[in-house]
């Protein structure tokens, strides 16, 4: 019986060895494919850029995007790399020299805001900042708009006191990024998706949206507009009435800003209508452009999600088509691990 039971013991111990090895090969391999960069493959790029005045700060983690408000550049990101993520903003000045100062997108001491989506700000109706929250549906993800009391996020150093309101985006399809436009006269919350199911642009009535706590509610979407795929952003150009459309060439990679004559396309519905569509530029890199800030007609602030250089100012001017195949456009700076990140999400 003694022998019986220890042949017992054994099998079971060698069938624990085995299950742990296989369970550790399972880890393994699902940790290298999340880290695995998405496909890439070559498209036509008609623009070039020259880079101007280069910064890494690795304390914006997985940068999504950069403003200019007061005289000072705010660039915001999902810090990635820190246990718990948690989303940030920091503060430069117009050298992009750091000022020191940040705001941590925490409450409670715990994360509220984790991939910050767009940032934008209207006398009226105050600060806006988006959230993407990743879901079980790859094609599909949770937006959630705050709004913000600026100078108490500043003053405290993080959100205790400065969340005023908590807006389900549930008429998204894939993320949000809000950017308050003016159209006619009258304000709207603007934002666009980023997959390429339908992906459209909407313009919210603001009052409505702020009542009703949700961006499906009657009345709060004023506006639809058809437009292209993989939108990381919005940039409001007032002087001229244009949205600008920060997009990826394919999911997860190239560099595009897609410029539109905002209120033609509310008149036609679509971004690819006639008259609407004022230039789009297709750049040659290959990997993942976040924000974009024109300073001039041709001259502006880029975030792109790599390890290093991930912040600059640009000159960049329209050239001939030329094909930007990946061995080309490989970029020289790591991207960004995307494990834990959203992933193709934005």
């Amino acid at each position: 019986m003694d022998h019986i039971a220890d042949r017992t013991c054994t099998r079971r111990s060698y069938r624990c060895q085995v299950f742990a090895w296989l369970f550790a090969c399972f880890v393994l391999v699902n940790s290298c494919t999340a880290q695995q960069p998405p496909p890439d493959s070559t498209w036509e790029a008609d623009a070039a850029l020259d880079v101007e005045r280069p910064i890494t700060d690795v304390g914006l983690g997985a940068v999504q995007g950069v403003v200019v408000r007061d005289d000072k550049i705010y660039a915001y990101g999902d810090v990635f790399q820190t246990q718990p993520r948690v989303g940030v903003i920091r503060e430069y000045n117009e050298r992009l020299e750091s000022t020191g100062r940040v705001v941590w997108l925490r409450r409670g001491g715990k994360p509220l805001i984790v991939h910050p989506t767009g940032l934008t700000w209207h006398d009226r109706w105050g600060t806006f900042l988006g959230d993407t929250i990743k879901t079980a549906d790859p094609a599909r993800s949770r937006a959630v708009i705050y709004r913000l009391d600026w100078q108490k996020a500043w003053r405290d150093g993080d959100l205790d006191e400065a969340v005023l309101n908590v807006i389900e985006d549930d008429a998204a399809i894939n993320g949000c990024r809000p950017e308050l436009v003016k159209v006619d006269g009258r304000a709207f919350l603007a934002t666009a998706d980023y997959g390429d199911l339908r992906p459209e642009i909407r313009l919210y009535d603001a009052a409505a949206l702020l009542a009703a706590g949700r961006s499906s509610a009657p009345a709060v979407v004023a506006h639809r507009v058809l437009c292209g795929p993989f939108n990381q952003n919005l940039h409001w150009a007032a002087e001229s009435g244009h949205l600008i459309c920060v997009q990826n060439v394919i999911a997860g990679r190239g560099w595009r800003l897609d410029e539109l004559d905002l209120a033609r396309a509310i008149a036609d519905g679509r971004a690819d209508g006639p008259g609407v569509r004022v230039r789009r530029l297709t750049f040659t890199p290959h990997d993942e452009l976040e924000g974009y800030w024109r300073l001039t007609e041709q001259r502006g602030l880029f975030a792109v999600a790599r390890r290093r250089d991930n912040l600059f100012l640009g000159t960049y001017r329209q050239t001939g088509p030329l094909a930007s195949p990946p061995e080309q456009g490989r970029p020289v700076i790591e991207a960004v691990p995307t494990e834990n990140r959203p992933g193709r999400n934005p």
